[in-house]
């Protein structure tokens, strides 16, 4: 019997080498398209530029929304609970030379003081209250308690006079007519200014995203030029980078500004994002009593809003225009289309006159931001800079933060800091050491002082506890110790309940309607609380009058 033999292969054996072979076709294809992608073979100048001012923004964006998260997280429990808070000011050292024996005793007695400051914040009532102690040798000396609410405010001397003297914002008209104050219908609060003001992230973005693309639309690929294989080198981090050189004339700068003014006229969400935080203001201000002036109508604000931009378009017209002058940006771009390095200058012949400039990265564990701003015509006479760096490394951070503001060659503000901070699971711990130098344009000197911070936070399951040690030098300022150091503690207890005082008659004294027999009563006891403080501190009050 003849047999015959099956030369085509099993099916199932067919498909599974075509699909091995298409998957690694898929592999190569992709991998290939990746790195065309990665090495922007096939993107113009315009678009690798693009594509990294949208990356930047976004990533600009990203780092706001978290900022401001963070800021909302750590305001949240002041503006939805109760808060009660205290801190307490000890160790008060202060090195000079005193040649007076008395003030030297004053200097060592401040070594024994301690002032504590007990603070109850209810934004949701807009209620305050408190009280602010001083003590000498381990000894309350002194207190001064105080309370408000949107319309009351008091406070009270128990160790002088045992009635609160208060202040009811519902007799403004009298004390307006008494005393010549003007007083508001209400006291504003941190909360009632913040929904004033608030923004909507997402609000701003879609109003500022047709002004992008009106930028991007603009752009022609004669204004770019871009070189490959361009070295950075800031701050330690080297990498290879392409430089962008967006060029502006004078005419497309105009006709560039004038398009974006055109498109602000006619742009009523703008206008209403702008009005309507001015009228919420306004309205605030103005319904709590506030002196803010005559209001302006949505249509007068419409017109002056207007106006602006007739008067820059009107502002940006070339007159006569010049082919040797430019407006260049010049932008470094790294392999991932972030934007590491910004400069803008104007260009004219050989000169180039630079007035911004930024550098600003992120590299595994290490950050940088440095940014400036000068007098094209003279950077050293007029500028204003400010950096920071930090490496991050598992929990600890270290760094520095500097800013610098010059004016007519003066440096007005030098600000040099370094700190570490260590973060494990709720507790904080930073060191901070700084040096600072002001203009003090009254006395015509320079005043420097050098100092450090250490501190300590916690978080506790309802609140926060933190520490402080603060010591200051002072450089051969005259006028001024040596140094100062002093140490800090704070306590903050979220969801603590507070009551203000119900003043009245038997226990307070309104100032708006104080009568001369009221006086009379309050200098009495004043005098007679006098005496018997100064009996129970005779030893303390006999001290600062020996002498030696």
């Amino acid at each position: 019997m003849e047999t015959t033999t099956n030369v085509n292969p099993p099916r199932k054996s067919y498909k599974k080498t075509l699909l091995i072979i298409g998957a690694a076709a898929v592999v190569v294809i992709g991998g290939l398209g990746t790195a065309y992608a990665k090495l922007d073979l096939f993107k113009s100048s315009k678009t690798i530029y693009l594509q990294s001012e949208a990356e930047s923004m976004m990533k600009l964006s990203s780092d706001f929304s978290k900022s401001y998260a963070e800021y909302e997280a750590y305001m949240k429990p002041y503006l939805e609970k109760p808060v009660h808070s205290k801190t307490e000011l000890s160790d008060i050292q202060i090195d000079a030379d005193i040649p007076d024996p008395q003030a030297e005793k004053v200097l060592d007695l401040l070594s024994s003081a301690k002032i504590i400051m007990n603070s109850n914040i209810d934004e949701q009532k807009k209620q305050q209250s408190g009280n602010l102690e001083v003590h000498l040798s381990e000894k309350k000396l002194a207190t001064l308690e105080f309370f408000l609410n949107d319309t009351l405010v008091g406070f009270k001397l128990p160790e002088f006079y045992s009635k609160y003297a208060y202040v009811d914002l519902k007799d403004r008209e009298t004390i307006a007519q008494n005393f010549g104050e003007e007083l508001p219908k209400r006291f504003l609060t941190y909360g009632d200014l913040f929904k004033a003001v608030e923004v909507n992230s997402d609000e701003v973005k879609s109003i500022m995203t047709p002004y992008a693309l009106l930028y991007a639309n603009s752009l022609k690929d004669s204004q770019i030029s871009m070189k490959k294989d361009v070295a950075f080198n800031e701050e330690g981090y080297q990498t290879n980078v392409r430089e962008v050189t967006v060029s502006f004339t004078p005419e497309e700068a105009s006709a560039l500004l004038t398009q974006i003014a055109e498109k602000a006229k006619t742009d009523e969400k703008l206008f209403d994002l702008i009005y309507t935080r001015y009228n919420n203001m306004y309205t605030l201000m103005n319904d709590t009593g506030y002196e803010v002036g005559p209001s302006i109508t949505r249509e007068e604000f419409k017109k002056s809003f207007d106006q602006t931009f007739t008067d820059l378009i009107e502002d940006v017209k070339v007159e006569e225009p010049n082919k040797e002058e430019k407006l260049n940006m010049v932008v470094l771009i790294d392999s991932n289309h972030q934007i590491l390095s910004r400069k803008l200058l104007v260009a004219e012949k050989d000169k180039e006159s630079v007035f911004w400039q930024s550098v600003s990265y992120q590299n595994g564990a290490d950050t940088y931001h440095h940014y400036s701003l000068q007098d094209p015509e003279n950077a050293d006479s007029n500028k204003l800079s400010l950096s920071y760096k930090a490496k991050e490394e598992q929990g600890k951070t270290n760094g520095t933060f500097g800013f610098l503001l010059v004016d007519e060659s003066r440096p007005v503000m030098d600000l040099k800091t370094t700190f570490e901070t260590t973060k494990q699971d709720k507790k904080e711990d930073g060191t901070y050491d700084f040096n600072l130098a002001l203009q003090d344009d009254t006395a015509l000197q320079t005043v420097s002082l050098s100092g450090k911070i250490t501190s300590t936070t916690t978080n506790t399951d309802n609140g926060r506890e933190s520490t402080a040690d603060v010591t200051l030098h002072f450089d051969e300022t005259p006028e001024l110790p040596k140094g100062v150091s002093m140490k800090l503690k704070t306590t903050e207890e979220f969801g603590k309940p507070l009551e203000i005082p119900q003043v009245n008659d038997s226990n307070g004294i309104n100032l708006a309607t104080i009568t001369e027999e009221q006086m009379m009563e309050i200098q009495q006891e004043v005098g007679i609380s006098m005496q018997t403080f100064m009996e129970e501190n005779a030893e303390l009050f006999q001290e600062f009058m020996m002498m030696p």
